[in-house]
């Protein structure tokens, strides 16, 4: 087998009640995962990782803010087209344009800071890793919902007292990878199940399970072992939709599955709105937040959602800033 799934126990556990929206019989799921996989590494292979694009800005951007080396990062940016379109056309954009208009890769990266040059290349890696397998589905909504989740992920960790808001971010932004590879491996089946789940108005998982035999979850944790994420990111991956499963770092799968929820709910999901709202089964979810990171007790889950509610109006222009 090309991932660690041989067994069924290496699947999480099933909570009580919550096959509709979680994870359904780890057994079968394992089964029809072996099955859908079999003879399908090329395939695989063929989805570039996210890693291998970006690595050395990263590198650059991942350093102590007053040890980044900005003309360096700027002359990294520049050698990659689309990021460096991006990246001017944001700092001239009504969302930060402050006088003259910025000209220079140097400038632009003055102009935005470290942050939103990491939301943009982040974010031009993601677009090609799905512009490269998407077929009959809109990259920019999958990217727009990425960016959102993790944006959010990277404020809510910061609100709650999470040690580090830059992995919340990376989380965020990883978190759906499985939509990725089921429309590789499954293409006419996922987008089926997609097209459906808009139809009816319902959770993406539920109906992916109900045509696929398995979801994005379990789906995603393959890429991500092969893409070697780390433990806890390749856990937020498989267990996002059921942070109760969460044995490595439960307080980032609930952040992620949080910042999940909120997005669908504010016109940041999949390009649809879900009937049964998101957020009114968050309890759990934030139950094991406030568990694992006590800030989180000084503040309410509502509360959050209420001081979201402008930020995701930002969020909407930072998309509409980064991509034309």
């Amino acid at each position: 087998m090309p991932f660690g799934l041989e067994n069924p126990q290496d699947l999480p556990a099933v909570q009580p009640g919550s096959a509709r929206e979680h994870f359904s019989d780890p057994a079968s799921t394992n089964v029809a995962l072996q099955r859908a996989f079999r003879g399908k590494d090329d395939l695989l292979s063929s989805i570039p990782s996210i890693a291998g694009v970006l690595q050395k800005i990263l590198d650059e951007l991942n350093q102590p803010a007053d040890q980044v080396n900005l003309p360096h990062l700027a002359e990294l940016i520049g050698r990659d087209e689309a990021m460096a379109a991006q990246a001017l056309r944001m700092a001239n954009s009504a969302l930060f344009a402050r006088g003259p208009g910025v000209d220079s890769l140097r400038g632009a990266v003055r102009t935005l800071g470290i942050a939103r040059i990491r939301d943009i290349a982040m974010s031009c890696g993601l677009m090609r890793v799905v512009a490269k397998a998407m077929r009959g589905v809109d990259p920019l909504v999958f990217w727009r919902h990425s960016l959102a989740c993790a944006i959010i992920a990277r404020k809510l960790a910061r609100s709650a007292g999470f040690g580090d808001p830059e992995k919340a971010y990376l989380a965020g932004l990883l978190h759906d990878i499985g939509f990725i590879v089921n429309l590789v491996v499954l293409p006419e089946q996922t987008q089926a199940a997609i097209a459906k789940a808009r139809r009816e108005s319902v959770f993406a998982g539920e109906m992916e399970y109900a045509e696929l035999g398995f979801t994005h979850c379990q789906s995603g944790e393959v890429l991500g072992r092969m893409w070697n994420l780390s433990d806890s990111l390749i856990e937020v991956i498989l267990c996002h939709h059921n942070p109760a499963a969460a044995a490595h770092d439960a307080a980032l799968v609930a952040i992620v599955a949080l910042s999940d929820r909120l997005c669908r709910a504010s016109d940041l999901g999949l390009g649809y709105a879900e009937a049964l709202n998101p957020l009114s089964s968050a309890g759990n979810d934030w139950r094991i937040l406030t568990e694992h990171c006590p800030f989180a007790a000084e503040f309410t889950w509502n509360e959050f959602v209420k001081e979201c509610e402008s930020y995701t109006r930002d969020i909407h222009d930072l998309v509409a800033a980064i991509y034309k």
